[in-house]
């Protein structure tokens, strides 16, 4: 819609200044008329770029509360998980909390509010990741004992203490890497320029590079 008023803006502001060439070597009379066809159709454009610009305003205001609503979600969850605790209480928090960030991260409509929202799932996704790293069954079944094995565990009745799957799920969905339609690093290598550079200063980092640039050149040609 924000293009759709631009683009009938100024279509407006052509059609203004097209009439006015077109009537100029015209008689006096008709240079007034083209005038003031030109001064409404220049009016009416006017308006159509205030409404753009509304459009676009509401858009970035709206995509913006969403991306601080959605970090603001990722650090209530932090705060729930940190200290490593399997309390139900607090998985069922964070889980809802994350599940609650994912809706508002799919109202961003922004590119440079997603890079932003990304930039943020990459520095929490290593919280979740060691709130879930290394825990064995009794954390996540609730289970007080020690000395129960990991095989009796998993026979054992479900307690009010085990933690839910679907907030497990929540949990590690937020460790996984965010999906992105392009890899912003594909495309970036070192110049034959920057090598010599890096030659000199870094000849460690060079030397790995030659070496792997032969081996793609190699494995190309074999």
């Amino acid at each position: 819609m924000q293009r759709i008023f631009e683009n009938i803006g100024w279509t407006l502001v052509i059609l203004a200044i097209a009439s006015i060439i077109i009537n100029f070597s015209f008689q006096l009379d008709l240079l007034k008329n083209a005038a003031i066809s030109a001064g409404v159709l220049l009016s009416l454009s006017g308006h159509f770029f205030t409404q753009a610009r509304a459009i676009k305003d509401s858009t970035e205001k709206s995509s913006k509360f969403y991306l601080e609503s959605c970090v603001k979600g990722y650090e209530e969850a932090e705060k729930f998980l940190s200290d490593g605790n399997n309390n139900r209480v607090k998985w069922i928090a964070a889980g809802r909390t994350l599940m609650h960030a994912k809706e508002l991260s799919k109202k961003i409509t922004l590119d440079e509010h997603i890079l932003v929202l990304n930039l943020n799932k990459i520095k929490y996704r290593n919280v979740f990741y060691e709130a879930l790293k290394d825990k064995p069954i009794e954390f996540f079944s609730g289970i007080k004992d020690s000395s129960i094995t990991t095989a009796d565990a998993a026979t054992l009745p479900t307690t009010n203490e085990e933690l839910s799957e679907k907030f497990l799920y929540a949990v590690w969905e937020a460790t996984q890497w965010p999906e992105e339609s392009e890899n912003p690093l594909e495309r970036i290598v070192f110049s034959e320029a920057e090598k010599m550079k890096i030659q000199v200063i870094f000849p460690g980092l060079y030397e790995y590079l030659d070496q792997a640039a032969s081996l793609s050149t190699n494995q190309i040609l074999g």
